[in-house]
């Protein structure tokens, strides 16, 4: 059996077909999630990349793993806080699977042997040998600069945009951070960045400042869903390789993403890092998860309930019959995909609001717990403030836009106490890898 974990960058769940996308966005994606699992509500922990694939890969939500900053990566990455510690890749590699992936060693600490950035070639290399191997597509994260053709596919009928709105569809062929005025990143001050660039000469760090306008909405939602589709052809081409290899079959298959992404629904473009006006609505928090391996997984299962990205890799363990010896926040899904209807009612995510673009200084924190019916956000100015408070009912408010803290003050004062116990580290979660201190 191998694993092959394809986490897509800035990817909504909301844009796909198999999500009840009209576009046709995600061909390739609607046939796993047809012939395998598909989550309908999975959360995310964060709303920028380094504190979710951290999550992912451990069953940690950040409150429990507290890696989140740029100054967190290094003194993880660079300054070895979690030097020695075994974690579920080194056991996955201590049972015989090899454990690589597509820029993995810039998450090291977690386990990952070598980079292998062809996951084409390495399906064909690796022939006979087991092995798990993380994808990290970048096609939907800023910019999003699709071939013509793509966009033109996803564009509204009839839409021209005004010669203003080209001006801004343009910056976001170009840029990776599109920012209002009133906000610099960290890479327009010279900040150091622990991480730089990935390196593909198109998304390479570079910033913009630009106020985009609501009748930009049609033609950047198109350009970002030609990027979906871009992607997808590129999931259809691993699949692809999969099946000439003969091992489609026997090969985990698990799509999901980092974060999602605004499209303008609070006035701006991208995440936390890229427009430095980060929330944790849902259209920045909900991620695809679909799963496919036909010896275990039946075809065409939707689940209902609510999970989070730190229940995956207990999966994983699961469906590849290892032992998950780690305490974690995360449980194995397997259970709700054999009909259980019982689960965990609350997920956690934080974030900063300019994520891995915060200034040095920057404590700023949003924080939320979410369960079906409801969103609790909290925001606070540094460590221990007073936090401001937002309430929304999901199922009579699903785009977040009323605040009804003050008319549901018994069921916000609940998950305002929950989701301190949650950040305090309170309840009966004893982790093998203990966290990093958090800065006063």
């Amino acid at each position: 059996m191998n694993v092959l974990l394809i986490m897509e960058d800035a990817l909504r769940a909301r844009n796909l077909g198999c999500y009840g996308y009209p576009r046709p966005t995600s061909p390739n994606l609607d046939r796993i999630a047809r012939e395998g699992v598909r989550f309908e509500t999975c959360v995310a922990v964060s709303a920028h990349t380094f504190p979710p694939v951290v999550s992912i890969l451990t069953g940690l939500f950040p409150a429990s793993h507290r890696l989140m900053t740029e100054r967190d990566y290094n003194d993880w990455k660079h300054a070895g806080i979690w030097r020695g510690r075994r974690l579920p890749l080194h056991s996955l590699a201590e049972n015989g699977w090899a454990v690589d992936g597509e820029l993995v060693m810039r998450w090291s600490p977690l386990g990952f042997t070598r980079d292998c950035n062809s996951v084409l070639d390495y399906i064909r290399a690796e022939k006979g040998r087991k092995w798990f191997y993380f994808a990290q597509p970048y096609f939907t994260h800023l910019p999003y600069n699709p071939p013509e053709e793509y966009y033109l596919l996803m564009v509204e009928p009839g839409f021209a945009p005004d010669p203003e709105t080209a001006k801004r569809m343009d910056v976001v062929r170009r840029y990776m951070v599109c920012h209002p005025p009133d906000v610099k990143a960290a890479m327009e001050v010279g900040q150091e960045d622990s991480i730089g660039t990935i390196g593909d000469g198109v998304h390479d760090r570079s910033s913009v400042v630009v106020e985009f306008q609501p009748r930009d909405a049609p033609g950047i939602t198109a350009l970002y869903d030609g990027e979906v589709r871009v992607f997808d052809d590129y999931l259809g081409r691993v699949l692809h390789a999969l099946e000439e290899a003969g091992i489609l079959d026997d090969t985990l298959v698990i799509v999901t993403a980092d974060h999602g992404e605004e499209l303008l629904e609070r006035g701006h473009v991208g995440h936390t890092s890229c427009n430095l006006k980060g929330t944790l609505y849902d259209e920045c928090l909900l991620v695809p998860l679909v799963m496919r391996y036909p010896p275990k997984l039946p075809p065409s299962i939707v689940v209902r309930q609510q999970v989070s990205q730190v229940d995956i890799m207990p999966t994983i363990f699961d469906l590849m019959d290892i032992p998950f010896d780690f305490a974690a926040d995360g449980r194995s899904l397997l259970p709700l995909i054999r009909g259980a209807r019982e689960f965990r009612e609350e997920a956690y995510a934080e974030t900063p609001p300019a994520g891995w673009q915060a200034l040095r200084g920057d404590e700023r924190r949003i924080y939320c717990v979410r369960t079906p019916r409801w969103k609790l956000i909290e925001h606070v100015v540094r460590p221990g403030a007073p936090g401001r408070h937002e309430l929304y009912d999901l199922a009579l408010d699903p785009g977040e836009k009323h605040n009804s803290f003050n008319e549901n003050r018994a069921i916000a004062e609940s998950l305002v106490a929950n989701l301190h116990r949650h950040l305090a580290g309170v309840g009966g979660n004893d982790h093998s890898v203990e966290p990093a201190p958090r800065r006063p």
